[in-house]
């Protein structure tokens, strides 16, 4: 009977938590809430097919540490996953053990022994860098003699303009986008993560950009809840999927790349987001007006993004080289004139 009622609570408490909690109270945005999702479901499956569980048998031994431990060996065993997707995995499952255990308290001890268990080493792949030619490179290869090309186009250029996350472009509305500002201060009203809003600046180039697209797709009078960016399908004007948008943008990468192999031939949309702050560096931009476009509450998560380029390292490099020849000459210049023997060969006593 105790676990046949620790069954229902826990059942109660992933809808909850997966339909009220994370999307309203949390107010995640849909890539973290899918990433949530999965988490719960692969263990789901973990616990139906490992160790038989079903929704009479389900309780909170279900969450034991042994369990989760064995469950993270099976995503890495059984369902190939990268120590990094455990790792996220395991994120998610502690997040709503946490939450089960505000629910009731039985299950506050299962949620501290799920702190304890440590997340799988891996390196972390090198960051690529993505010269400013390589991404000028990248819009060349597309075919702006269509309409889906231009459609490309003005997506990705948009995306690398203001360095925006995939999921908050392809969020956008008309009614986001203000193009007729005065003296030219066009700017795009972006939801970022934890509904953050935060207001970039159009420049002209891509304000004219846009201003072609959104005459070709929307019209001359296009409807304020409209998605800027859209696919036609079931009668209707449809969200773009982010998994959709990074294949358009691979095969972009893999035609730029045969051209220029500086480009990434498997490039993904969250690099033209890196590439943005690492030319926005470039470009002399301060890190901490990098920080406000890029819409990081903290500016370490901005260092992060940050690729010093190879350009920027030799002109450092020839920087400190001339230093230290300079300094070491009037080093030198000034023992010359001692007749110290210890003094003039650089020693001490």
């Amino acid at each position: 009977m105790k676990k046949r009622t620790e069954s229902l609570v826990i059942a109660k408490a992933i809808r909850e938590w997966e339909n009220v909690y994370l999307p309203q109270i949390r107010a995640l945005s849909p890539h973290p809430l899918r990433a949530y999702h999965e988490a719960m479901t692969l263990y789901a499956l973990f616990l139906k097919n490992v160790k038989s569980t079903n929704g009479n048998t389900l309780s909170g031994d279900s969450f034991s540490l042994a369990h989760i431990q064995e469950w993270m060996l099976w995503l890495k065993n059984e369902r190939s996953c990268s120590p990094a997707t455990c790792n996220q995995r395991l994120a998610g499952l502690k997040n709503f053990l946490t939450f089960l255990s505000k629910k009731d308290i039985r299950f506050i001890q299962i949620a501290m022994e799920a702190r304890d268990v440590r997340q799988m080493r891996y390196v972390r792949p090198a960051q690529v860098e993505i010269t400013q030619v390589a991404i000028k490179t990248l819009f060349t290869v597309i075919d702006l003699k269509t309409k889906i090309g231009k459609r490309d186009f003005t997506l990705f250029y948009l995306m690398y303009s203001i360095g925006a996350r995939i999921d908050e472009v392809l969020s956008l509305k008309m009614a986001d986008i203000h193009l007729h500002e005065p003296h030219g201060k066009n700017y795009l009203a972006v939801l970022g993560k934890g509904a953050k809003r935060r207001s970039p600046p159009i420049l002209k180039e891509v304000a004219k950009v846009l201003k072609g697209y959104i005459e070709m797709f929307h019209g001359k009078q296009p409807h304020p809840n409209d998605l800027l960016f859209f696919g036609q399908y079931d009668g209707g004007k449809k969200k773009l999927t982010q998994e959709g948008v990074n294949k358009r943008l691979k095969i972009y990468a893999q035609k730029a790349h045969s051209r220029n192999p500086a480009v990434p031939d498997h490039m993904h949309c969250h690099q033209l987001r890196h590439a943005r702050a690492s030319h926005w560096l470039e470009q002399h931009l301060n890190i901490v007006a990098i920080q406000r476009l890029m819409g990081h509450a903290d500016i370490n998560t901005t260092m992060r993004y940050i690729f010093v380029s190879t350009e920027q390292k030799n002109q450092a490099l020839a920087t400190l080289e001339d230093d230290v020849i300079k300094d070491t000459g009037k080093k030198w210049k000034n023992i010359r004139q001692k007749k110290d023997l210890l003094e003039y060969l650089g020693l001490k006593e």
